[in-house]
C-alpha cells in the first residue's frame, strides 16, 4: 500500500490534472484544430495545412482526437495523437464522411456520412473497419453517444422539422428529445456526463442571431423527456457547445462584438467566463475529463479516481 500511495503522490506532483478542450478556430487564418487547458490558457495548434480540419473529440482516454478533414478533397475522418502526431486517414469514400464521436469504452466511432445519397449515422471500429449504418433517414448528422455507450442522440429531419432524437446503438426504438419551437431548428450539443440529461440549442429560423441553450431531463428507459429547462446564458449569438466535464457547466461559441469566442457557463449561479480571446472564430469545443482518464499502471482504480475527482471539484 505504501509503495501505490508513493506512486500516486508522485503522480500528482508531476503531472497537473488540469481537464483539456479541443477546439477548432480560425485564428491563424483557416480552420485548424487546437487544444487548451480548461481554464483557457496554454493553446496549442494540432493541425497544420491548408484544408479545413474541425470538429474535434477526445478518446475516452484523452490520448487521441478524432475530427474531420477536406485535406484529400472531401470530407473524411482522422484520427491523431492528443498532441497532434501521428495523423491518419480513417474513412475512405468518394462521398462526405463527418461529425465523428468516440464510443466511451473508445473501440467504436460514430460519424455522419451521405454515402447512401442521404446523410445519415453510421458507426466503425476505431481502426476505420467494420462501418455499419444505424439510421435510414433522408436526414441524420452530428452522432453524439451516450456515456454508458448504449445510445446516440442526433439531429434529424422528420415531421417537426429539425429536431432532436435518441436511437439505441444498433438503430432501434427513436424517440425524440428536443421540444418544437415554431420556425426553429434543434442543434444537439452533448450529453451529461451522467446520461441523464442532453444539452441542444434552438435557433429561430437556423439562425445563431436568434439562438437558445435547452436542457432536456430524460427518462431513458421510458423513452421520454421529464422536463426542458432554458438556460439563462447572457444574449449573444450563440453557436457550437457541449457540456463541460464537471457536469456543473457548459462550454459554447458565443459572438460579442463581432468575435467569436468559447465560454463557460456555471449552472450552478450563472457565472460566465471566457475561454479565448481572438479576432477570427473559436468554435467546437470539446472537454476532456480527467477523472475518467487510466490510472498509472492500472493500480488503485477507485482511489485513483476519487483523488482526481476531488481534485477537480475543489
Amino acid at each position: 500500500m505504501r509503495i501505490a500511495i508513493l506512486v500516486v503522490s508522485l503522480w500528482l506532483a508531476t503531472s497537473p490534472l488540469w481537464g483539456k478542450i479541443a477546439f477548432h478556430s480560425k485564428r491563424d487564418g483557416n480552420l485548424e484544430i487546437y487544444t487548451m487547458r480548461s481554464d483557457g490558457n496554454h493553446p496549442t495548434r494540432l493541425t497544420h495545412n491548408e484544408a479545413r480540419d474541425g470538429v474535434p473529440a477526445w478518446s475516452p482516454n484523452g490520448r487521441q482526437i478524432v475530427f474531420h478533414s477536406e485535406r484529400d478533397g472531401d470530407v473524411e475522418v482522422y484520427v491523431m495523437d492528443a498532441d497532434g502526431s501521428n495523423q491518419r486517414r480513417l474513412t475512405h469514400h468518394p462521398k462526405a464522411d463527418g461529425s465523428p464521436d468516440w464510443h466511451p469504452n473508445g473501440k467504436k466511432i460514430a460519424f455522419n456520412s451521405n454515402r447512401d445519397g442521404n446523410l445519415n449515422i453510421y458507426v466503425m471500429d476505431a481502426d476505420g473497419g467494420n462501418v455499419k449504418q444505424i439510421t435510414r433517414l433522408e436526414f441524420a448528422s452530428r452522432p453524439k453517444w451516450s456515456p454508458n455507450g448504449k445510445q446516440i442522440a442526433f439531429e434529424g429531419i422528420l415531421n417537426d422539422g429539425r429536431q432532436v432524437y435518441v436511437v439505441n446503438a444498433d438503430g432501434t426504438r427513436r424517440f425524440q428529445v428536443s421540444n418544437p419551437v415554431p420556425n426553429a431548428a434543434m442543434f444537439l450539443r452533448g450529453w451529461s456526463p451522467d446520461g441523464k440529461k442532453i444539452l441542444y440549442s434552438a435557433a429561430i429560423n437556423a439562425s445563431v442571431n436568434n439562438s437558445s441553450m435547452i436542457i432536456a431531463t430524460l427518462n431513458p428507459s421510458r423513452r421520454k423527456v421529464i422536463e426542458w429547462e432554458q438556460i439563462p446564458v447572457p444574449q449573444m449569438p450563440l453557436s457550437t457547445g457541449a457540456w463541460g466535464a464537471d457536469g456543473k457547466s457548459i462550454l459554447f461559441a458565443g459572438k460579442r462584438k463581432d468575435h467569436w469566442n468559447i465560454y463557460r457557463f456555471r449552472l450552478r449561479d450563472g457565472e460566465l467566463t471566457q475561454l479565448t480571446d481572438q479576432p477570427l472564430k473559436d468554435s467546437g469545443p470539446h472537454e476532456w475529463n480527467p477523472s475518467l482518464s487510466v490510472q498509472p499502471q492500472r493500480l488503485l482504480p477507485v482511489f485513483w479516481g476519487e483523488i482526481k475527482s476531488n481534485r477537480l471539484r475543489h
